[in-house]
């Protein structure tokens, strides 16, 4: 099963993916790199592989992005939703849904009230980051938005009105802690 993420903005949102950087090498130098073979090396050695099975000479450069961390790879990805996804909309006020994908990363930062809470991952801080940054971008100056998650075909079970939030985006400071919870409805206010 997939949890699945989804926003609703009163105006259109960009389709495609943003936030993430690519490197300025290409597959080819990254693949010769000394740091690359090393951890490559490592890497068939634990788990016991066979060299060729990371065989992918034949795919050209311009075929693969190469990120110089995970950081850099992380970032978010907005969908149209399908037809198959109407059931979604009943969670929404807002003409505009889509489906909301963390690249690299996640939507969940520890909160720091949790004992032995771990660091947030810079990847999943990244996405998250991300996902505020494109509400300020593209919303009016009291603009809201609409966050919700469900389990892959619970699209239409109803929400748990428990886990309802309202964050005041000017107020919030992410390293408090922030996840997107099953079921859970999130109304994100610019103003």
């Amino acid at each position: 099963m997939s949890l699945f993420h989804y926003i609703g903005s009163a105006a259109e949102l960009p389709i495609g993916e943003r936030g993430s950087v690519p490197s300025a090498k290409t597959y080819r130098e990254m693949m010769a790199s000394p740091e690359y073979q090393k951890k490559a090396a490592e890497r068939r050695a634990a788990l016991g592989l066979v060299p060729s099975a990371f065989d992918l000479s034949h795919l050209k450069d311009e075929q693969i992005l190469v990120f110089d961390t995970e950081e850099d790879a992380a970032g978010i990805y907005i969908q149209p939703l399908g037809d198959w996804f109407r059931a979604i909309r009943q969670h929404f006020k807002s003409p505009f849904v889509y489906q909301l994908s963390p690249n690299w990363g996640g939507f969940t930062i520890p909160y720091r009230s949790k004992e032995g809470a771990r660091e947030p991952s810079p990847a999943s801080e990244k996405c998250c980051r991300e996902l505020f940054k494109l509400m300020e971008d593209y919303g009016a100056p009291a603009a809201q938005f609409e966050l919700y998650s469900c389990w892959a075909d619970e699209e239409h079970f109803p929400r748990k009105k428990e886990l309802d939030r309202i964050i005041h985006l000017a107020d919030f400071q992410l390293e408090d802690g922030f996840e997107l919870l099953d079921k859970q409805y999130i109304v994100v206010q610019l103003a």
